[in-house]
């Protein structure tokens, strides 16, 4: 059976940076009156949720420097002009993953795109992607699982590589978010909006995708989704009354999804290197999303490896959802992290709540098959 791995990535960031002056002071004001009261609890604030909490040192020793940052350790994002579609926004990203891959639009067999923000509510943006970018002789389709993304989509477009049912497939991931992202709410700054992109291809025996661990927690559907300013947990079909931004359907949910946010990376992690007979010592670089500023060195921190080895690009570009992902893998390529042969995990979980974790063996162009 042949072997299939990303053999081209991308990632398109808008020119616009928005830094912490953009909010007014009484955003500012009225964080410190909430931190007084200790009454918030979203996305950001990890330290005002009830019960029990899965690695409660690493909490303490990560989080506690940003308790009193509104901006918990965001400094810049970008920021894409509202009149630009998302799905150009995604096509650039595309261009650029075809252009490292070295391939032609009308090469590509399959499109798959994930969009935390679509144009519209159905369909995807896959079918727009392909007509932008060209690729006259691929389908698009969605694939999503949100911040996790990146990996179901990649762990799709190898199986249909390796079974011969494919030869290129061109996996899309959007984050363009911040034109629904009401600066009034306490998690607004940590959101920076991206598209990311790879190619999937055939690659050389021993190299690519070895292997992909998956899981889920469907009581917790609804712990992150838009919410409606106007009309909370309105059906968005019916009744909704805009304008949207990024919440919650059910904050007791959300508060479990919160506990848990580094359980998932490091169970997820440490579970596929036990399946895959992997050592931690081989890995040399961990691709992870990225919600918060001190979350990724608290998950290296978990797994006992040095911060370096899981990079971020948090404090240039924020929360970037499913582009995270690739944006730091994107990072490891280019701090020199992955070599041909280099082995790598790429992790997130995401909306719903899904948990991803996949083992590649990097490949350099060269050692690419044609």
């Amino acid at each position: 059976m042949s072997r299939a791995g990303i053999v081209g990535l991308g990632l398109w960031l808008p020119e616009t940076v928005r830094r912490n002056d953009a909010w007014p002071e009484s955003f500012v004001r009225a964080f410190r009156e909430e931190r007084e009261r200790r009454k918030t609890v979203d996305l950001t604030h990890v330290d005002r949720v009830d019960g029990e909490r899965p690695f409660e040192e690493l909490f303490l020793r990560h989080a506690t420097p940003f308790d009193d940052d509104p901006f918990k350790g965001a400094v810049e994002r970008r920021i894409a002009s509202c009149d630009e579609p998302v799905a150009e926004c995604d096509a650039r990203a595309a261009r650029l993953a075809l252009r490292d891959a070295g391939i032609r639009p009308e090469q590509v067999d399959l499109i798959v795109s994930s969009a935390v923000l679509p144009d519209q509510a159905s369909a995807p943006n896959a079918p727009a992607i392909q007509e932008l970018v060209g690729c006259r002789n691929a389908a698009g389709i969605g694939v999503e699982s949100f911040c996790s993304s990146s990996i179901s989509q990649l762990e799709l477009a190898a199986s249909l590589v390796e079974a011969g049912r494919a030869k290129y497939v061109l996996c899309v991931q959007s984050h363009i978010v911040n034109r629904a992202n009401l600066l009034e709410y306490p998690s607004s700054p940590i959101f920076g909006d991206a598209s990311s992109a790879f190619v999937v291809g055939e690659v050389e025996p021993q190299h690519g995708l070895l292997h992909v661990v998956r899981g889920g927690d469907g009581s917790l559907f609804g712990a992150v989704t838009w919410q409606y300013a106007k009309t909370p947990n309105a059906a968005w079909w019916r009744d909704a009354e805009g304008p949207v931004y990024p919440g919650t359907a059910h904050r007791d949910r959300l508060q479990t999804l919160v506990r848990n946010c580094l359980r998932y990376p490091i169970e997820t992690i440490r579970g596929l290197c036990m399946e895959a007979k992997a050592s931690l010592d081989e890995i040399a670089a961990i691709a992870t999303v990225q919600p918060l500023a001190w979350w990724q060195a608290a998950v290296a921190d978990g797994l006992g490896i040095a911060r370096e080895r899981i990079p971020s690009t948090y404090r240039r570009y924020g929360h970037l959802g499913g582009a995270g992902v690739i944006a730091n893998l994107i990072e490891a390529r280019e701090t020199g992290q992955l070599q041909d042969g280099s082995l790598a995990i790429l992790c997130a979980h995401g909306a719903g709540i899904t948990r991803y974790a996949a083992l590649i063996r990097w490949t350099s162009r060269a050692h690419r098959t044609s």
